[in-house]
Parts: structure tokens; C-alpha cells; sequence
């Protein structure tokens, strides 16, 4: 089990640095860096001088780019979400058909997050745009709620750091039980979403999610759709 309350304060901040580059295009000046991430520039130049020196960071002139190494170390992950999308990919088409909604493809990302990994838009006028590449929290989607329910260890995790709300660990066995989550305007007013669990060797590893407004998706439509998917 992961322990929330070991977490190392460095090793926390130098991801943080390489995720804002990212985000940033892939390059990033120290100033930017440094407003971005409430960081004085000391302790900041220190650890962009670890990261370059070890190739995760490269300099540029006045500004920071990503190095080649984490090409090199990323490289399996990429092997191993184009596998996920080649076993995933009929589930995902086959939910999209079925509901005529936004549909999501989600792994676990960590004891906090999960990230999409891929997306097919709704054919209607008001749909929900892809979110692919984008992390959410466990605690506050459907398809959160399907890792935690099916990951005893995710849950002694969150529990442990009081970020598991009571009523939701509540939910967690009936999740189990009826094979799909529930998002009834929980994590966005006027949004409706479901999860359903995509397992192999018996393990769930990611998950499909379907969102769309609520009053377009009802609740008795978003079981209706769970138990036709889990028919088909």
C-alpha cells in the first residue's frame, strides 16, 4: 500500500517542474517556472541544475526545455497505452454507439488521479469536449469511483490520509455489486456521467466514462445504457 503521508517534498517538487514544462509547450524561462509553481529561484535553479544534469531538463539560452532522456524512460508507457487502445478501442467505439455521447478511455494515474487516454466526441450539438491527456481526481468522477471500488489498496491510501469522504467509500461495495459508477452532477453542475469497469486477467485496469448534460442523460438512462453495454 502507497502511504499519502510519505510523500518527499523534492521529489514532488522536480515532477512538478518537468509537468509544468510540459504544459508549457516544452520550453519555459526560470521566471515563469517560478511564479507558476510558488517557488524562489534558488531552490528552483537547484533542482533544474539536478534535472539538466541528469538529461531530463536541457538549458537554452534564459530558458528550460524538456531533455531527451525522459523520451527514453516514457517509451514503454507509450508501448503500453497503444495496447490498451488496441484491446480498448471496440469497447470504447461500442459504448460511444450505444450511448451517442462523449466516450472515454481512463487508467489509474497515481493514488490521487486518473488520466484519459483516449476519447470519441458525441455526435450531438451540445457534446462534451475530449478531455484525452487530461488527469481528473479518484475522488470526484464515475470513473474514479471504479478504481477506487475495485482497489482495496487505493482506498487504505486515501483513508489513511483522510481523503476518502465517508459517503463515498458507502458507495464503493454497491459499485462493485452493479458493475458501473454514477455521476449525478457530483463533480459539474448539469453534467451526468458513467464508468464501467474494462478488466483483463480478471483485474480491472482502466475504464469507459460517458458524460453528457443531465438533462439529456438521465439517471434511469445512464442504467439503462450500463446494463445494454454489459449485455451486448
Amino acid at each position: 500500500m502507497i502511504d499519502e503521508n510519505r510523500r518527499i517534498q523534492s521529489v514532488e517538487r522536480a515532477m512538478a517542474i518537468l509537468e509544468d514544462i510540459a504544459a508549457a509547450g516544452g520550453v519555459a524561462r526560470l521566471a515563469d517556472l517560478s511564479a507558476r509553481l510558488d517557488l524562489n529561484k534558488s531552490t528552483l535553479h537547484g533542482l533544474l541544475n539536478t534535472l539538466s544534469a541528469l538529461g531530463y531538463v536541457t538549458r537554452r539560452g534564459t530558458h528550460y526545455a524538456l531533455g531527451l532522456r525522459l523520451r527514453d524512460i516514457s517509451q514503454p508507457l507509450a508501448d503500453a497505452d497503444e495496447q490498451l487502445r488496441e484491446v480498448f478501442t471496440p469497447a470504447l467505439l461500442r459504448i460511444a454507439r450505444l450511448s451517442g455521447e462523449t466516450s472515454y478511455l481512463a487508467v489509474p494515474c497515481g493514488t490521487r488521479e486518473y488520466l484519459y487516454i483516449d476519447a470519441i466526441e458525441g455526435c450531438n450539438n451540445l457534446r462534451i469536449a475530449s478531455p484525452r491527456g487530461r488527469r481528473e481526481g479518484l475522488t470526484t468522477s464515475a470513473i474514479g469511483k471504479i478504481f477506487l471500488a475495485n482497489e482495496p489498496g487505493l482506498v487504505r491510501s486515501l483513508r489513511r490520509a483522510n481523503l476518502l469522504p465517508a459517503k463515498l467509500e458507502q458507495e464503493l461495495h454497491t459499485i462493485r455489486e452493479q458493475g458501473y459508477a454514477l455521476d449525478l452532477e457530483e463533480a459539474e453542475v448539469g453534467l451526468h456521467c458513467l464508468a464501467i469497469p474494462l478488466r483483463r486477467q480478471g483485474c480491472v485496469i482502466a475504464a469507459l466514462g460517458v458524460a453528457a448534460p443531465a438533462k439529456r442523460l438521465s439517471k434511469p438512462a445512464l442504467k439503462a445504457l450500463a446494463i445494454a453495454f454489459n449485455q451486448d
